[in-house]
Order: structure tokens, then C-alpha cells, then sequence
């Protein structure tokens, strides 16, 4: 009996724990955006019964009622006659309005993307200071992009990427869903009445001119558009086909949007069997929902046309992607908002249209324009579906996780129904979400795919959990945890879009498709000549080596391919052009560099070298000082100071800093916010925040290496080294009372010690931890699902005498290094000084991003270039708060010996529980530091 008795007051206890910890309803206000707010899908079920909205209410942006921060009224700018107004990065404008009439209503934007650091620019709308929904918060405004001349050759006869410039203009949009999950406007319901509109700036600087409030008419059907055709008479036209050849585009939404070469086929236009041609545009660079192209074209003949286009979709197996094809600037008819292209190994050529017919366009003799954006189609409420269903998932796998931690024991019986029942239903219903999805691809796709395989495998495991709680949450909740986390990953795989394009044809409705790929005869021949040319000519042409007189300058790196293709043409395309100097880059293994130095074959500069480098090859005599090259003060300032601190040594200088990180605070807004708790500002709250986050079976992060030691160690203006860099410091006692606030986390407070963040991060099983800040580009690119859940702030601070917070931390980073007996050190040293430039560093950012998404955000060392990254205005704020905290460590003979046994000291401290472990390895680390300064007759 007194068995039963305490098996219910354990559970009472639970669900009242529960009732707390459960995420609450979402809401929004000025002062609590925190958690999620309500999807724009239960937005509009929610107001399912109103009808469209019958005003059309213009709003001029100089009218505004209420702002804050960065304002400037101008006066007919750009064109634009009366007032406009500037918004800058951070703060607020608002208007009153007056509706006559209840209803839903779309908001159109009239605006002029200035010059600024050439991110997309991002606003959060809000009605009566309220924000309506989530996707409210992440409203996107386009920038224009053009090719800055045509392209042009080098001397081989290789074409040179033309560069690209910002042409902004006045643009008209109607607002939408920044992820492209809904491929109508956004829509707002305002009740009849005063309203204040609100636009608050989240990322970019915007001149704002007209605001209007209205419903956008519904668009007709191609079946409707052609009977009006027929109406009027409209006839094919008896015209020449015209060809626009893809690589020739006018306007562009991003920079990364440029030609790229491809020789996958003897007809791409143009080719060459032994000249890079920039024959083509997209591919992975033009894949997210919201990029466009645009092209211009003049028609001579009025009459129906047909466009086709030669095009390669390759990546996306089994599966299709859409664009939306806009004619002078609107989309023509219903259809034409996400026209299909099909997967295939090869290229292909179709004309606009769906699966029964080819599309055809009336069009007036004259100058015409043809955009392509990039759109989910069918597929957005695929995706809207599963995304909601993930968010869920993850609260469910959360509940769970308070119940049982991380670890469950499979033969506890934890009474799951009683416990959890409101979880278990959640996932009865998402199990039977997504087996409806899995249906809905398939029959969208035509067959079964790979990609319905997750979503059929989460739904099974779901519905086995439901099936028998007890005997199966336990025992799978770590493959739920991973599937979960899967789920993510492949609403972002769905979610691109990928597309290469040759040409477009505008062509009479009646004349036959050109072929899309080349004859028989045609492929032999081409492919004869480039195998025979490939003795002689380097098809890649990625060296400039033979441009310009003299041995070219070699340079080394140890990163990607995908990097050193990027350095590769930015060299070619403008360091060389610019300098008129040859570079000989190669992509070299780690650990090639030294032996290559040590005989005498190394290259004249070095990239990407661990912080510790540089001063280990000056030691050995390897590497140039630079202290006394031209302007070496005034590029040194580019970087934080701590950015130099490992390259120095005895006054002089051995390298320049590439990139550099340093940790930061990352926390889930939505989880704290639940628990009532808040975000640390002191170690004094840290401390008192651990016991809350454990009593929910949830983890902190904390860096177990040297990296936890030195920020306690910092904070108290501690060093490691003595001034002289001839011993460490680690019998002080700053440094050991640094040790053993950091150990004690492990063996007190029972801090794991060996984790991985990201993914404890993404399921709330840890959700607050100090990590690299580099952290956010995984965060921000592998877990969408808590997009707008999280953020990284600066670390605790310590507070100091004078009641200043001390927020001290150790970075590191990456060189880029001038060898010893360098040929050309005028040369190497423009390199270098090119290299790290806020341009060349800005670019190379973004390029990369192109490529490989969000999560290859440079981590550049160059102040100016990381402002130029597209950080909102509150995440930079914090970064450069930690940055002005930042320490260099610096780098001595022997120094690998304090990092390794200060690892030995704390596995001891942990294994053992002895706090002072550290001081039985002073002396050992002190003699190396000391036997390695009489190696290089330092002492």
C-alpha cells in the first residue's frame, strides 16, 4: 500500500512538473519574442472565416506615427518624387492607419535596397505592436545585383568572371514567407478600426518610400488567360526564335549569382574543347527560395510565344524543381507561379509549361523583361507540414527527456501514460502527419522515393512508441533522438532548389524544341579534341601562371577543394589582373608544409596555419619577419589585437591573422523562458541557474580543455606565461584557483566532459553551453527546426573592483605565413596584404556560403569583412562585445607541453578528485618550456 501511495505522489509530483515546464501558448509583444510564435498556417486557420479585406489604404513611410532609432527623411531620392524615408539597422518605425473595412489584407512595399554591407535586408512586422505570427518575424527584401561589364578573356583565351556590383533600384513586393513554405503573400486580418502598422529592423539599412495595405487580386488560370487569347484573336507569331543566351543576365537578387563554366556537353553555348567558357548560370549557387535572375529581350513581331530553356537538373534525384516565371516584372497566370523542372542525369530542353501543355505568352513588339525565382511549388506545404511537425517532436522528445534524462533505464517502469499522455497523443497525431506527407510525395513526385523514406521510418518508430509506451520509449529514445535530428536535416535537402540554365529561346508556339544534347558524331569529336588538348592545356585554368612575365609566385594551402577552387578564381579574376603578379596555388595535405621546408622545395607563402605555427618555424628559421614590410602597422590594424599576439616574439612578427574564434554563450530562448529563468550576465547567476537546468534532467556545456581554464583565468586578469614567456604560471594562484573552478564543474556540479554540443543543443538536452562561436553557422544551417529559439551571447563576466564585468576569453585562428627564402617577397607580401583586405575577405565569405550553405560562414579575423557577414544587428552587437574581451594566448618553445598536461591534470582532478592534480606537473612543463629555449638559444 505504501508502495501505490508513493508510486502516486511521484507521479502528482511529475505532472505538476510537467504543467510547469510544457511549452506554453505562444504570444508576442515588444518585450517577448522568446518562444515560437503560432504558425502563419494556424494564423490563417484561425481566421478561416473572414473574408478578404476590400480597402486599399497607401501609406506614406515619411507619415510614420512613432520611430525609433536610425531615421533620415529624404527628399526626391532616386527618382522618386516627395518624401522617403531611411530605416538603419536596429529600430522601429510605425503608422496609423484607419481601416473602413474588416477583412484579410496583403502589405506591398514600395523601397530602395541602399548600399550597405550586401546582406539581404530583413524586417519584423507587427500590427497593434504585436507580432502576428512567426514568419512575421523574418521578412526579406531583395537587393539588385548586376555583372559589373560583359565578359571578358584572358590572354590564353580563357573567359574572366565578370565582377558584380550593386545596382540598386526602386522595387514593388508584396511581403512573403522568408523560407518560401508558402507560395501566396502573407496575409494580416485587421478588424475595422485604428491600427498601428510597425516595421522593426532586424538586419540592413532600407529607404522606405510607400506602404500599402490592400488584397491582392487572385491570378487566373492558364485555361482562363488562353480563352481570353482566343477573345482578342491573338495569333502565333511569325517570328524568328530569339536566344537569350543564360550566362548574360540583367538583374541578379545575390553576387554569388554569376556565370559558371560546365563541359558536360559539346553543345552548351558557347564551348571550347580546350577554353574555359563561362557557358551557363546556377547550379548550387542558385538553389534557396526568394534568389531570382532576370533577363531582357526585344520581340519585333507581336504575337503568342512560347520560352524554352536548355537546362540540367542533376542534383535532386527522383525529385523536381520549381521557379516562379515573372513577364515584365508579374507573374502572367496561376501556373506560371511554380513551373517544374524534372531530374536527370543530363541536360534537357522544355518549354514553360505543365505536363500536358507548353505555356504561351503574348507578347508586344519591344523590349520585354524574364525573371526566374526560385520556389517551393507543391513542395512548400510539404515542408510547412513536417517543420511543424519537428517543432513538436522536439517538445515531445523533451518531455521525455525530463522524465527519464539522457539516459533511461530500460527496465524501469516510468509509467509513460500517466506521465506524459498529452506527448503520446502528439505522437499518434504526427505519426499519422507524416505518413500522409510520405503519400502526398509520392503522388506529387510519381513514385517512391528516398526521400519518403525518413518520413515513413520516424512515422514507424512513432507509432511503435504510441503502440506500447512502456516498452518502447525507452528503449528507442536515442534512435528518436537521432531521428529527429535527421528530420531537420532533410527539410533542408527538400528545401533546395538547384537549377542550371544555358539558354532561353522565345520562339513561335508551333516550332520544334532545339535537341538538348549533342549528336553522336558531335560528342566523338569534341571529346577527341579534348583529351588531345589535354596534354598541352589545363582545362580548369585555375593557375595564372604564363598571364604575365616571370616565375609565378607559389602558394600553398591545407584546406577544401571547395575553398581552393574559390581562391583559385578570385586570384584569377582579380588579384593577377589587379597586380599583374602570377600566382601557383596548390591544395597540399597537412603535414606536407615542414618536410617541403626542410628540403628546400616549400612554397613562398602559406595558408591556413594553426595559430601555433608561425613561431614554431621562426624558432627554426623557416619563416620571414614582417614586422618591417611596407604598411605592416596599418594592415596590422585590420585585426583585433589578440589576432596577433601568437605570431610574435621578441618584438617581431611572423604572420597575419586569417581567421579567429572565440567561444560564446549559446542558450535556448524558448527552454529558459519556459523554466522562468534568464540568460547569465554574471557567474554568480551561472551558478545559480545549474541547479534549475539540472533538476529537469537537462545539461550544461562547458569546455572541458585548456580553452575552460583560461577563461577563469583571463577574467581575473591572469596570464599563462610569465612576462618573459620563459615559464608557465601554473603554481600561481590565479591559475589554480582557475583549475579548480573549472574541474569543479565536472566533479561538483557533474558537467559532462565528453558531448556533442550541436546535437544536445538542437533537442534542448543542453540548453545553455559555452562553445566556439563558429558554432552558429552549424546551428543556424543544420537546425531549422529552433530557428528564432536560440542565441549566442557573451560569456559571464567576472565582476571586477571597479563593478565592471570582466568577460574575458581565449581565441584562436588560423595564418596565412611568408617562408623563409621567399623569391619574391615584394610579391608574397602583396599577396598577403590582398588576402586579408576586407574585400577580398568579404568575398571569399559569401562565395563560400554560395557553395556550401550557412554553415561555411567565414570566421574572419578582418574586423571590417566580419561586419560585412550577414549577421543580424543583435547578434553582431554581441559578437563584437565578446570580441573586445578577446585574449591572445601567446605562443612559446614548448608550449604544446602546457596544453597536454594541464588535459592530464584535469582527467587526474576528475578521475581522482584531487582539486590541486595540477601542481604535480609545474615542473615538468616548466623544464620543457626551459629545454626548448636553450635548443634555440633563447636562454
Amino acid at each position: 500500500m505504501n508502495n501505490k501511495i508513493a508510486k502516486r505522489l511521484v507521479a502528482a509530483i511529475a505532472l505538476c512538473l510537467l504543467v510547469i515546464i510544457w511549452p506554453h501558448a505562444a504570444f508576442a509583444s515588444k518585450d517577448d519574442n522568446l518562444i515560437k510564435l503560432q504558425s502563419y498556417r494556424a494564423y490563417l486557420e484561425q481566421h478561416a472565416d473572414k473574408k478578404a479585406g476590400k480597402a486599399d489604404i497607401a501609406i506614406m513611410a515619411n507619415t510614420y506615427s512613432n520611430a525609433e532609432g536610425d531615421l533620415k527623411t529624404l527628399d526626391n531620392f532616386e527618382g522618386m518624387e516627395g518624401k522617403s524615408v531611411l530605416t538603419g539597422e536596429s529600430g522601429k518605425i510605425e503608422w496609423e492607419i484607419n481601416v473602413p473595412e474588416s477583412g484579410m489584407y496583403n502589405i506591398e512595399l514600395l523601397y530602395y535596397p541602399i548600399d550597405g554591407k550586401g546582406n539581404s535586408i530583413e524586417r519584423m512586422i507587427s500590427i497593434d505592436g504585436k507580432v502576428p505570427y512567426n514568419e512575421a518575424k523574418y521578412i526579406n527584401l531583395s537587393r539588385v545585383w548586376k555583372d559589373k561589364s560583359a565578359i571578358t578573356q584572358d590572354k590564353k583565351g580563357n573567359d574572366i568572371r565578370p565582377k558584380q556590383t550593386e545596382a540598386p533600384r526602386w522595387r514593388t513586393v508584396l511581403l512573403q514567407d522568408l523560407l518560401g513554405y508558402y507560395n501566396d503573400p502573407l496575409m494580416f486580418y485587421l478588424e475595422k478600426g485604428k491600427h498601428t502598422i510597425g516595421f522593426e529592423s532586424v538586419r540592413e539599412s532600407v529607404v522606405l518610400n510607400t506602404v500599402r495595405i490592400y488584397k491582392a487580386e487572385e491570378l487566373q488560370t492558364y485555361d482562363e488567360v488562353k480563352a481570353g487569347y482566343e477573345a482578342k484573336g491573338y495569333k502565333e507569331a511569325d517570328a524568328k526564335t530569339i536566344k537569350v543566351q543564360a550566362e548574360n543576365s540583367y538583374e541578379k537578387s545575390d553576387n554569388t549569382l554569376y556565370p559558371v563554366s560546365d563541359r558536360s556537353s559539346a553543345i552548351t553555348e558557347p564551348q571550347d574543347p580546350s577554353k574555359l567558357r563561362l557557358n551557363s548560370i546556377g547550379g548550387d549557387k542558385w538553389k534557396m527560395p526568394g534568389q531570382w535572375i532576370s533577363y531582357r529581350f526585344t520581340v519585333e513581331e507581336a504575337g503568342l510565344y512560347k520560352i524554352a530553356t536548355r537546362f540540367k537538373q542533376n542534383k535532386l534525384a527522383g525529385m523536381y524543381v520549381n521557379r516562379k516565371i515573372l513577364l515584365d516584372g508579374a507573374v502572367p497566370f496561376q501556373e506560371a507561379k511554380a513551373v517544374k523542372f524534372k531530374y536527370g542525369n543530363n541536360w534537357q530542353v522544355k518549354a514553360f509549361g505543365d505536363d500536358d501543355q507548353p505555356f504561351s505568352f503574348y507578347l508586344e513588339p519591344g523590349e520585354h523583361e524574364l525573371a526566374m525565382e526560385v520556389t517551393l511549388g507543391d513542395l512548400a506545404d510539404v515542408l510547412n507540414r513536417v517543420d511543424d511537425s519537428l517543432f513538436k517532436l522536439n517538445a515531445v522528445y523533451r518531455q521525455i527527456l525530463m522524465i527519464t534524462g539522457a539516459e533511461p533505464d530500460l527496465y524501469r517502469d516510468y509509467g509513460f501514460e500517466k506521465l506524459i499522455p498529452e506527448a503520446i497523443a502528439a505522437m499518434k497525431k504526427h505519426a499519422a502527419i507524416l505518413r500522409e506527407v510520405s503519400a502526398d510525395m509520392e503522388a506529387l513526385v510519381g513514385q517512391k522515393g528516398e526521400n519518403m523514406v525518413l518520413l515513413d521510418k520516424v512515422a514507424f518508430q512513432l507509432e511503435q512508441m504510441v503502440k506500447n509506451p512502456e516498452a518502447n520509449i525507452a528503449k528507442t529514445f536515442t534512435p528518436f533522438k537521432e531521428n529527429v535530428g535527421a528530420l531537420g536535416t532533410w527539410i533542408l535537402t527538400v528545401g533546395e532548389q538547384p537549377l542550371t540554365v544555358d539558354y532561353f529561346s522565345v520562339m513561335p508556339v508551333s516550332k520544334k524544341l532545339p535537341k538538348a544534347d549533342a549528336s553522336f558524331f558531335k560528342k566523338m569529336i569534341f571529346e577527341t579534341k579534348s583529351f588531345s588538348m589535354s596534354f598541352f592545356v589545363d582545362y580548369n585554368a585555375l593557375n595564372t601562371e604564363g598571364e604575365t612575365k616571370g616565375e609565378p609566385l607559389e602558394v600553398w594551402l591545407t584546406s577544401g577543394r571547395d575553398q581552393s577552387q574559390i581562391i583559385r578564381e578570385m586570384i584569377n579574376d582579380t588579384f593577377t589582373p589587379e597586380s599583374n603578379i602570377n600566382v601557383k596555388l596548390k591544395l597540399v595535405t597537412e603535414g606536407t608544409l615542414l618536410p617541403s621546408v626542410l628540403a628546400g622545395t616549400g612554397p613562398d607563402v602559406a595558408m591556413g596555419n594553426l595559430a601555433a605555427d608561425p613561431i614554431q618555424y621562426a624558432l627554426r628559421n623557416a619563416v620571414e619577419n614582417i614586422k618591417d614590410m611596407p604598411n605592416y602597422g596599418d594592415i596590422a590594424s585590420r585585426f583585433h589585437p589578440s589576432a596577433l599576439v601568437p605570431f610574435e616574439l621578441d618584438g617581431k612578427a611572423y604572420a597575419l591573422p586569417e581567421t579567429q574564434s572565440f567561444p560564446m554563450m549559446f542558450y535556448r530562448k524558448d527552454i529558459l523562458h519556459d523554466m522562468g529563468l534568464k540568460a547569465p550576465e554574471t557567474w554568480d547567476e551561472f551558478y545559480r541557474l545549474i541547479p534549475e537546468i539540472q533538476k529537469q534532467n537537462m545539461q550544461i556545456g562547458f569546455p572541458a580543455d585548456i580553452t575552460g581554464l583560461q577563461i577563469f583565468l583571463y577574467q581575473k586578469n591572469g596570464e599563462l606565461y610569465n612576462k618573459e614567456r620563459s615559464r608557465s604560471t601554473l603554481e600561481e594562484d590565479l591559475t589554480i584557483e582557475a583549475f579548480q573552478k573549472q574541474t569543479e564543474l565536472f566533479t561538483t556540479y557533474k558537467f559532462p566532459r565528453d558531448y556533442d554540443f550541436s546535437n544536445r543543443f538542437r533537442t534542448g538536452e543542453m540548453p545553455i553551453g559555452i562553445a566556439d562561436f563558429t558554432t552558429y553557422n552549424q546551428l543556424i544551417a543544420f537546425a531549422p527546426e529552433i530557428k528564432g529559439l536560440w542565441e549566442f551571447a557573451p560569456l559571464p563576466g567576472t565582476v571586477m573592483e571597479d563593478g565592471q564585468l570582466n568577460r574575458a576569453t581565449p581565441a584562436t585562428g588560423t595564418a596565412i605565413m611568408m617562408l623563409k627564402g621567399a623569391k619574391k617577397k615584394d610579391d608574397a607580401w602583396r599577396f598577403m596584404e590582398w588576402w586579408t583586405s576586407a574585400e577580398t575577405q568579404s568575398r571569399f565569405g559569401m562565395e563560400m556560403e554560395a557553395i556550401l550553405g550557412k554553415a561555411a560562414k567565414q570566421a574572419t579575423a578582418n574586423m571590417e569583412a566580419l561586419a560585412n557577414m550577414p549577421w543580424t544587428k543583435t547578434e553582431y552587437d554581441h559578437l563584437m562585445t565578446q570580441w573586445s574581451f578577446a585574449t591572445g594566448t601567446p605562443e612559446v618553445p614548448g608550449g604544446y607541453y602546457v596544453t597536454r598536461n594541464i588535459g592530464f591534470a584535469a582527467a587526474a582532478a576528475y578521475n581522482n578528485g584531487d582539486p590541486e592534480s595540477l601542481l604535480d606537473y609545474v615542473k615538468e612543463v616548466n623544464n620543457e618550456i626551459t629545454r626548448k629555449r636553450r635548443e634555440f638559444k633563447l636562454e
